[in-house]
């Protein structure tokens, strides 16, 4: 059975800046297959970073975008919403794991009890929480 992984748009980018396989590194900590998905609103901010201003940005959100198509894209049921809140909300309603690199949306989920994929040392991936 998948696990459920709610994708933030910093986590995309760690295969362009890491060179991390992010897709076997989750299915190593995890140890079972994990769904990614990622939200459109989430979408909508990759695409949005990889058109902007430097070539290094475009690259590395270019590489996001293309991974993008590996995940599992949802309409967010709470479009109204800052995305970081609809990603919380979002992996309480799935009962998923919400993978990101952002210190304050991993303090956020962990003060909710939502499990967090995250980078660790740069080097490789690490969860913070327990999964159902």
């Amino acid at each position: 059975m998948a696990v459920l992984v709610v994708v933030d748009a910093n986590f995309m980018t760690i295969p362009a800046q890491f060179n991390i396989d992010m897709f076997l590194e989750a299915e190593r900590i995890l140890e079972r297959q994990p769904e990614f998905i990622l939200l459109s609103s989430v979408l909508d901010e990759i695409e949005a970073l990889g058109e902007g201003k430097g070539l290094t940005n475009r690259r590395i959100f270019g590489i996001a975008r293309r991974l993008a198509e590996r995940c599992t894209v949802i309409e967010s049921p709470f479009p109204e919403l800052p995305v970081d809140l609809q990603l919380l909300m979002y992996a309480t309603s799935i009962k998923g794991i919400l993978a990101t690199n952002d210190r304050e949306l991993r303090a956020s989920a962990r003060k909710q009890g939502i499990p967090v994929l995250y980078l660790r040392a740069k080097k490789h991936l690490s969860l913070e929480g327990l999964i159902e």
